[in-house]
């Protein structure tokens, strides 16, 4: 046959259609526009340039069905995620749908189909790896290869974050669904105008230090699994406390004036600071002074009067700590100069001097004398003088004054001695 003139007779059909011919001369043929996934019968007969034609030899081929395109995880949440892929080709004209089928290790697949080239996979467990494997199905049920991909559900977040002010403590409840899981616990800590401080623990609390007092801080916590994959973040936000000033005391006490003193507050040495003081005694508008060292002297103040002293940390930007308060009562001055200016048989005048700081404030004296072996004898004046009778006669006496605010307070005792003179004999 080899020098016989010939050609080939080609036919391809799906069954129950009419057939599509051709004819070459070589011993090839490449068939196009057929449809995916569809069995083809094909037959080929020799032609003899006659136009005798020889019995057919047939065989069949079955075109593939092609598989999803870029399979893809589009989003995974704690319990869905989202995936899609790019439709076939060659199917634009061919009823079709996808099979889906996606499973964690240990359990059956759970399997679904859909018309659309994406999918949204629910009911998942958090923090778990899933298959997932995708494949074209024709209406005869004919499939095309899978195509798999894998991903992993985002961890659940910390629940109910609750934090003590006072001590920098957090706290949050295990997320659930993790009990059988490794995991862990990131903790992301700034304030304003800084790179955030990390930190990890696998407990459900953690105290944050060398945080600046009087600071608001952003503070966010996530699950994290051994692969790194983290949940979603949960945030609260804590405003440290400005210390206030500690030990308070009154370190001196004058007519007129006082010293306080306090230690400066911990954690402040790197922040610029003063302190507010305010003292006042009843009935009266407070005073208000400042100063950024740890003492101060209140002076001008009323002699024998109590002042209520408080003490607070500022800072720049004028917040306060809370108050720190004392008490202290200003000295009364006693009387000065006390002298006896006479003595008589029965009689005697003694006098004084005005405690200074008392120009303003009204006040009397009391007397008390007495001589050995007998009740002392009490009398007030608010003179600085007195005259003492009705002594005894060559007796020796013990005086002492005091000054008397209106409200009772009494100052120190300011005392001297006395002898009234003998009668002379007739």
């Amino acid at each position: 046959m080899e020098k016989v003139p010939q050609h080939f007779f080609i036919s391809n059909c799906i069954p129950g259609t009419d057939p599509l011919t051709a004819i070459t001369d070589d011993c090839h043929k490449t068939f196009s526009n057929l449809h995916p996934g569809t069995e083809y019968t094909v037959s080929v007969a020799t032609v003899l340039s006659n136009g005798e034609q020889s019995e057919p030899v047939s065989t069949t081929v079955c075109t593939i069905l092609p598989a999803p395109d870029q399979l893809t995880v589009d989003s995974v949440d704690t319990t869905s995620a989202a995936v899609s892929w790019s439709q076939p080709p060659g199917l634009d004209q061919t009823q079709h749908h996808y099979q889906i089928s996606y499973c964690c290790p240990g359990t059956k697949p759970h399997i679904t189909t859909t018309s659309s080239p994406s999918i949204s996979l629910s009911d998942l467990k958090p923090a778990t790896e899933y298959s997932v494997t995708v494949c074209t199905v024709l209406e005869n049920g004919k499939q095309s290869q899978l195509v798999l991909t894998t991903f992993t559900t985002v961890p659940t977040a910390p629940g109910q974050l609750t934090v003590d002010t006072t001590s920098a403590a957090f706290s949050w409840s295990q997320p659930p669904g993790l009990d059988q899981t490794q995991h862990h616990y990131q903790i992301s800590y700034r304030c304003p105008g800084t790179e955030p401080h990390y930190t990890t623990t696998s407990s459900h609390s953690i105290t944050l230090s060398d945080l600046k007092p009087a600071t608001e801080y952003s503070v966010t916590v996530c699950t994290v699994l051994e692969n790194g994959k983290k949940s979603q973040l949960v945030s609260t936000t804590l405003n440290t406390i400005l210390p206030a000033p500690d030990q308070l005391t009154v370190d001196s006490v004058d007519t007129t004036s006082a010293a306080v003193s306090w230690n400066q507050p911990p954690g402040l040495d790197q922040t610029q600071h003063h302190y507010q003081i305010s003292y006042h005694c009843p009935g009266t508008e407070p005073h208000i002074t400042t100063t950024s060292s740890p003492r101060i002297t209140l002076s001008d103040l009323q002699c024998g009067t109590q002042y209520s002293v408080t003490v607070c940390t500022v800072l720049e930007n004028g917040k306060q700590s809370r108050l720190v308060s004392t008490t202290l009562t200003t000295i009364l001055p006693a009387p000065d100069q006390l002298t006896v200016d006479s003595v008589d048989t029965t009689s005697a005048a003694v006098s004084w001097s005005q405690p200074p700081g008392l120009d303003q404030t009204q006040h009397h004296y009391q007397i008390s004398y007495r001589c050995p072996g007998t009740k002392p004898h009490i009398t007030t004046t608010s003179s600085h003088s007195i005259s003492l009778s009705d002594l005894q006669c060559g007796t020796q006496y013990s005086v002492t004054v005091c000054t008397v605010l209106e409200n009772g307070k009494q100052s120190q005792l300011v005392s001297t001695t006395l002898t009234t003179s003998k009668e002379l004999p007739y």
